[in-house]
């Protein structure tokens, strides 16, 4: 407390994805050197994104319904992932899953990089990831997709595994 904040965002844990709201709590002398900071940045947030994120710090009950709606989204993927020959794991608190990138496809395509096969699986089959090369060759995938209901949700990932098993994808 004499030395530090902490930083917090409602993106993740609140949905507010893309909203840019978050807070800074701690010693009020640093607190004040970060609102000299956004004073001097930027003119602050629309009231409306300020209200709607302050009652949803109110209510517990919402990072808590989140949590569990990308932690069963996340199970699916990786279900749907390895049926899929992807080597992964749940990941402990995130709705991103970073997977081995395939080197390739049966029919002999190969992947030098895993910007390779996300341009592949983008262009041929719809399926979209991120690349990620530095630490080796990894695809990101997302559980932030659009599906209302647990069914859309199902349908989603029968799609996806067809879609993967019709790539022919080989590590």
């Amino acid at each position: 407390m004499d030395v530090g904040v902490e930083v917090h965002s409602m993106s993740k844990g609140y949905d507010m994805i893309g909203w840019r709201m978050g807070f800074v709590c701690g010693h009020p002398r640093i607190v004040s050197a970060f609102a000299d900071v956004k004073d001097n940045s930027d003119s602050g947030q629309f009231i409306a994104t300020q209200k709607a994120a302050a009652a949803a710090l109110d209510d517990d009950a919402i990072p808590a319904n989140i949590r569990s709606k990308y932690l069963r989204r996340m199970k699916k993927l990786v279900t749907v992932l390895k049926e899929c020959g992807f080597e992964c794991e749940v990941p402990g608190g995130t709705y991103f899953l970073y997977a081995k990138s395939p080197s390739g496809t049966k029919s002999g395509e190969t992947f030098a990089a895993a910007e390779d096969a996300t341009r592949h699986l983008i262009e041929q089959f719809g399926i979209v990831t991120v690349p990620w090369d530095d630490a080796g060759a990894f695809l990101r995938f997302s559980v932030t997709y659009v599906a209302p209901t647990e069914a859309d949700e199902d349908a989603l990932m029968i799609e996806t595994k067809k879609r993967l098993g019709d790539a022919g994808l080989v590590w």
